[in-house]
């Protein structure tokens, strides 16, 4: 079964502030880690419940989970849940941000 995406605007947020970053630095850089973050996503319709949970999930009432997508310690975390048949990508964190909190998301 193929899940339905769908980007809360925490995850939105983070994609779009995290290109501008990286592109003040590379444009190329900047293509290339959306690439790579999309297809990330991507990945995750056919099995979201083959990566681990989070280090966050302990603070949230449902299991959150993590996809890394990147090289070792430079790895962006995609943050996701699944509910039935919808993924929810919860945000999107640089390697050296502290964990996401219940409180962030108002969506």
């Amino acid at each position: 079964m193929e899940h339905r995406v769908v980007i809360t605007g925490l995850a939105d947020r983070d994609f779009r502030e995290h290109f501008a970053w990286i592109k003040k630095r590379s444009i190329q850089g900047a293509e290339n880690w959306r690439s790579r973050i999309i297809v990330g996503i991507q990945s995750l319709k056919a099995n979201p419940e083959g990566n681990a949970l989070g280090r966050e999930s302990g603070a949230f009432p449902v299991p959150i989970r993590c996809l890394l997508v990147g090289k070792r310690r430079s790895a962006f975390r995609i943050l996701y849940h699944v509910a039935d048949e919808e993924l929810r990508i919860l945000a999107i964190r640089r390697p050296s941000q502290v964990p996401m909190g219940p409180d962030e998301l108002v969506d």
